[in-house]
């Protein structure tokens, strides 16, 4: 059989595996990593590999692909993130990426094992009594695909009940397809990515006083704005506020006053109020601060995603139905200690219909996801494929 179109065809095998078929996918994948909402090869080679599975996939938003299948009034949706990351791969795999962009988060392997859950489903289609609905989802590492999904109608057509994402996950000492289910409530933060430009007026490096100096205001910005977790919020509130890139003139000019400097960084909460209260006082503050030095400042939040709710119900359904279907591969509750300080823009979805999110160890390393040098096994495809449709089955009733 041909293992996939739209892309390399890596051979034909008479009796090859499923697990088989979907090591080549994923290499494929692995190989040819894209970045964001530009995702055009991934895309065509997804919906190529569904139609060969029977499916008829349809476009959802800028670069999402859903296909659905089986009847009946319940529609529960399953999730796969499709897009890489801007990091070079440093690792020694054969099939390793060149392009300088790399599967680090392991989606390659989430689109993978979402094309095995629709080959599986697609052969019980005959004894379905609910309805699946599939996403391949653009954008989620620069937190752009689940909105720009739901915008076009993610959950209607046919309207859709409750849902699940799977991520793959390393873990020190763990051995992997340990499967971890996520307690109801908030799993992970929401996330905010911001800037905040100050303008002054610039000068030469002997004559401050003719000048406004951006990185003398920027710095006291920077100094304020880590004063709102020690003061201003209780303590008893989680969030985090960091500033990963401080920009201020230019290499090489150690004797100018630039003109301007600016700040890029992220916020993480856990709860609505607190995430919109800190946004209100990062603005209040750095507009005080500039008008107190007689500089120009913007605050501009560029991009986010709401937190990732848990729902108890749909929950307690899917880890019954995976429980008895996989006893021995259930991680302890103690593995992972939520809620999580990473985000996910799944949580966006959570905030739409009821859902529940799903860990497999796919590693045992210290190393972390986004690492350049992280390597996630491959041994987990074919299981974690059917983990997608034993969350689905579980849901919509069916052993």
């Amino acid at each position: 059989m041909i293992f996939y179109k739209g892309g390399m065809k890596m051979g034909t095998v008479k009796e090859a595996t499923l697990q088989t078929e979907l090591v080549a996918i994923r290499r494929h994948l692995h190989q040819n990593p894209e970045v964001g909402m530009n995702l055009s090869a991934t895309k065509e080679f997804v919906w190529n590999q569904l139609i060969t599975y029977g499916y008829q996939p349809k476009a959802c938003g800028k670069m999402g692909i859903t296909c659905t299948i089986g009847q009946g009034e319940q529609v529960f949706l399953l999730r796969a993130d499709m897009d890489a990351l801007p990091l070079a791969e440093d690792t020694d795999l054969a099939y390793r990426s060149t392009n300088g962009a790399m599967h680090a988060c392991g989606h390659d392997l989430h689109t993978t094992m979402l094309l095995g859950a629709a080959k599986i489903l697609k052969e019980r289609e005959a004894n379905l009594t609910g309805t699946v609905k599939f996403l391949f989802q653009p954008g989620e590492e620069i937190l752009q695909g689940a909105k720009d999904c739901l915008a076009d109608g993610l959950l209607e057509n046919p309207k859709v009940d409750a849902g699940a994402m799977i991520h793959v996950f390393p873990f020190r000492n763990q051995p992997k397809k340990r499967i971890f289910i996520a307690p109801a409530g908030t799993f992970m933060a929401s996330a905010d990515w911001f800037e905040i430009k100050v303008e002054g007026i610039g000068s030469h490096g002997s004559m401050p006083e003719v000048s406004i100096d951006p990185i003398n205001v920027a710095a006291k910005i920077y100094d304020a704005l880590q004063t709102l977790s020690a003061r201003e919020i209780s303590s008893a509130e989680r969030f985090v506020l960091t500033i990963g890139e401080f920009v201020g003139g230019t290499p090489g000019s150690s004797n100018v006053i630039p003109n301007s400097a600016y700040m890029k960084g992220t916020l993480r909460t856990l709860k609505e109020p607190i995430r919109q209260k800190i946004k209100s006082r990062m603005v209040e503050i750095s507009e005080a601060i500039a008008q107190a030095f007689g500089a120009k400042v913007t605050v501009d939040f560029t991009n986010g995603c709401c937190s990732n709710e848990i729902d108890e119900s749909v929950t307690k359904t899917v880890k019954t139905g995976i429980v008895k279907k996989f006893p021995d591969n259930l991680a302890p509750d103690t593995l992972v200690l939520p809620p999580l300080m990473g985000s996910e823009d799944f949580g966006e979805i959570s905030h739409q219909i009821p859902t529940t999110t799903i860990l497999v160890t796919a590693a045992d390393t210290e190393l972390m996801l986004h690492n350049p040098k992280i390597v996630l096994d491959e041994e987990i495809l074919e299981f974690r494929a059917n983990v997608y449709v034993e969350a689905a089955l579980a849901y919509l009733g069916q052993e």
